[in-house]
């Protein structure tokens, strides 16, 4: 498990890394755009890029959020159980979550296939390698989610509760006002 940890925390680290580069980036090439508009005319080739490059960001930011669990979710029910029946609503959730990132993955491999003789309009890049972003994200979503539900299921087996905070609505902790405590 620590191993699993440990690859999952690099992953995190380096898929941050490139999405704050892809950030800048993309930053970099609007900012000229909007320039060269102004100026003499409009660089053909920045909205593409810049559009490509958030559709990265946004399937590596997914990974991302799955790791911590920022992703939205309907907690009312599962907060209001112990934290053994958290725990146990996390696992099927993460079960759940893995089995849609499965057909993410299938599907997003047949669009990939389906599409690399496809060129892009303006940068001719091979169109199968900007919707290889599906599979890259599913994939990272799923390991991202394997290392949860291994936590999960550990959590359960030794009776630990997750370390999940009461949510806070407006400024109030809803944990401290039902009377637990907040981690």
């Amino acid at each position: 498990m620590r191993v699993l940890n440990k690859l999952s925390d690099i992953v995190n680290f380096l898929v941050e890394h490139v999405i704050a580069i892809l950030m800048g980036l993309m930053t970099v090439v609007v900012f000229l755009q909007v320039v060269f508009r102004l100026i003499s005319g409009s660089l053909p080739w920045s909205e593409e890029l810049a559009r490509y490059m958030m559709i990265f960001m946004v399937y590596l930011g997914a990974s991302v959020g799955v790791r911590k669990k920022n992703h939205i979710a309907i907690e009312f029910v599962a907060n209001q159980l112990p934290g053994k029946g958290r725990t146990v609503v996390d696992i099927i959730s993460d079960l759940l979550m893995l089995v849609v990132f499965a057909v993410i993955i299938h599907f997003g491999l047949n669009v990939v296939r389906v599409t690399m003789m496809q060129k892009s309009p303006v940068l001719r890049v091979r169109m199968g390698y900007m919707y290889f972003s599906i599979v890259l994200g599913g994939i990272l979503m799923c390991l991202q989610t394997v290392v949860n539900l291994i936590t999960s299921v550990r959590n359960l087996a030794t009776g630990q509760a997750d370390s999940i905070e009461a949510p806070s609505v407006v400024g109030v902790d809803v944990g401290a006002a039902e009377g637990r405590e907040g981690n």
